[in-house]
């Protein structure tokens, strides 16, 4: 027998309130508000095994949204900060992500309603979710639809790093968030709605929670604006940079680039170096 897999069992015997399974070897009990219908003596069913709340391995017939091994990405459904965030499985008992794997400051951690993508692992005779590297998610999302640039995406944070935040679409899609290109602290699972800001050839999307809106900037302040995002908030054109190299990058001219960085100087957006421009945080 097999916890967090379908096993395939007969069942051995009815009681008063579950039925016996076995595999020949193991017995192990059915509720019978976890059965389908009624079993006869001998009839082989399939069921999900997991552990109940008194640590005896149970059988269910419901499906759970995923198994032992396998990545989904699952709802939060209660906070505990001694033991961690539990999430809904399709199970009566929902799965448990240790705080081993979660910040150590409880307002990072994902809050009812909230997503977060998780594997199911055993852990001492327990099953458990677990938080996958970031670059191993993609892997387990095949059928991920393709991303526009300036169109605008529902997405759930998944890992806070260093430079920023690492979200994903409900269909495994990464996008990374500068932290030049949003405002309020965020947190694990928390649903975002960036704006995509360009795809890089790895496949990972960059994207902003910055309104356009909120900018109130001209044409081509937003176009260098939208680049410097991209950029991670630098980059090597200035108001004295060569006409020709604003062309080839920015499509406009040397007097139409040195407005757009007068227009985001004034709005307190940028920094002006000698050889370099750099977002102010």
């Amino acid at each position: 027998m097999e916890i967090g897999k379908i096993n395939t069992l007969s069942v051995l015997r009815e009681t008063e309130i579950a039925y016996l399974l076995t595999d020949g070897v193991n017995e192990v009990f059915l509720h019978k508000k976890e059965a389908k219908k009624a079993y006869e003596d001998n009839e082989s069913i399939d069921v999900f095994l997991y552990v109940d709340n008194q640590g005896r391995i149970t059988a269910s017939t419901k499906e759970p949204l995923f198994t032992l091994g396998h990545v989904r990405m699952l709802d939060v459904v209660e906070i505990k900060p001694r033991y961690g965030v539990f999430l809904y499985y399709g199970m009566i008992k929902d799965l448990l992500l240790s705080l081993d794997d979660l910040p150590r400051s409880l307002s990072k951690w994902p809050q009812p309603n909230d997503k977060v993508i998780v594997e199911m692992i055993e852990k001492n005779g327990q099953l458990f979710a677990h938080i996958i590297g970031r670059k191993q998610v993609i892997h387990h999302f095949p059928n991920r639809q393709l991303l526009t640039e300036k169109e605008n995406v529902s997405a759930y944070v998944m890992y806070l790093i260093d430079n920023g935040v690492v979200c994903f679409t409900e269909d495994g899609n990464e996008i990374f968030i500068h932290r030049n290109n949003y405002r309020e602290d965020l947190r694990i699972g928390q649903l975002v709605n960036p704006r995509i800001l360009k795809k890089n050839p790895d496949g990972e999307y960059v994207g902003t929670l910055i309104e356009q809106k909120e900018l109130m900037l001209e044409k081509d302040a937003l176009e260098v604006l939208e680049y410097l995002e991209s950029h991670e908030g630098i980059m090597p054109f200035t108001d004295k940079s060569e006409p020709d190299e604003i062309s080839e990058e920015f499509h406009m001219s040397k007097s139409a680039f040195k407005r757009a960085l007068g227009s985001l100087y004034k709005a307190k957006k940028i920094e002006l170096g000698d050889k370099f421009t750099k977002l102010i945080q």
